[in-house]
């Protein structure tokens, strides 16, 4: 049972003294050869803590089989504790220090310490200090604003809005109606007098029909000329209008028809006037 099956002892980094190999009898080194070949079947199992442990044992039986710490330090490498493996493989170069094998050692060790650094988290960077924010100044107060009760004077009228009025236009669009007409009678008329002229060659009219229609087709002309005429006029003066108009004349205008009464009030005295334009 003691070469079948070894008891798996509890895994430790420590590895027991180097001993010297005339103290090992031949059947120490049957059974650490057995119990090496049972720790390299759970390594090509991916067993790698059972590996560990039994190499670790058959290292203990035979401790002048130096050659086993670079077993286990590929156990711990296909562990994943890259750690453990530099300090087997440190362990190897110290007590075996004529081994052949010696640079390739190294090679190794120095592979593993590389790896080690490179798996390292990089420090943490410093917390940025807060900002601080200056408080901003208030903005400035308003002027006072003078009470109309200390001066006893009312508050000045706002400024009055310009601009022109609509009467021109509307003057100019009647106008222009006007005119519109006109021109309509002055067409109708003259059909008229046309139709009469073509009814009575030579003035001579036999038909009193004829004679009604140039009558009224002159009647239409005269009043047509009138209507045009006037209404152009009134068109005309309705767009002087608008251009000698000047902006805002008809607020002061509409200001100035009606009275004002205007009350002034002073330390001793006070006055009433009014004042008004018809």
């Amino acid at each position: 049972m003691a070469i079948a099956g070894p008891a798996l002892a509890q895994e430790s980094a420590d590895y027991p003294p180097s001993c010297d190999a005339s103290r090992i009898t031949p059947a120490d080194v049957d059974r650490a050869h057995t119990v090496f070949l049972s720790g390299k079947q759970f390594l090509e199992e991916s067993n790698y803590d059972k590996a560990i442990s039994y190499f670790k044992d058959a290292y203990s039986i035979d401790c002048s089989r130096h050659a086993m710490l670079p077993i286990i330090a590929t156990a711990y490498e296909r562990k994943g504790d890259k750690a453990e493996a530099v300090r087997a493989l440190e362990e190897y170069v110290r007590r075996a220090p004529g081994a052949p094998d010696h640079d390739v050692i190294e090679r190794r060790i120095k592979n593993l310490k590389d790896q080690l650094a490179r798996d390292q988290p990089p420090p943490a960077a410093p917390a940025p200090s807060p900002t601080v924010i200056a408080p901003t100044a208030p903005p400035p107060a308003p002027p006072p604003v003078e009470s109309t009760a200390s001066t006893g004077l009312p508050p000045a009228p706002p400024a009055p809005a310009g601009g022109h009025t609509a009467a021109p236009w509307v003057i100019t669009a009647i106008g222009g109606v006007a005119a519109v007409g006109g021109v309509i009678l002055l067409g109708v008329g003259s059909g008229d007098v046309s139709t009469a002229d073509g009814q009575c060659p030579d003035r001579q009219c036999r038909s009193q029909s004829a004679v009604d229609t140039g009558n009224r087709g002159r009647s239409l002309m005269n009043g047509g000329g009138i209507l045009l005429g006037g209404g152009l006029v009134v068109a005309a003066a309705g767009v002087l209008w608008h251009f000698l108009e000047k902006p805002g004349n008809h607020d002061a205008a509409a200001r100035a028809t009606g009275p004002r009464v205007d009350a002034l009030a002073g330390p001793g005295y006070a006055a009433i006037s009014l004042r008004g334009s018809f």
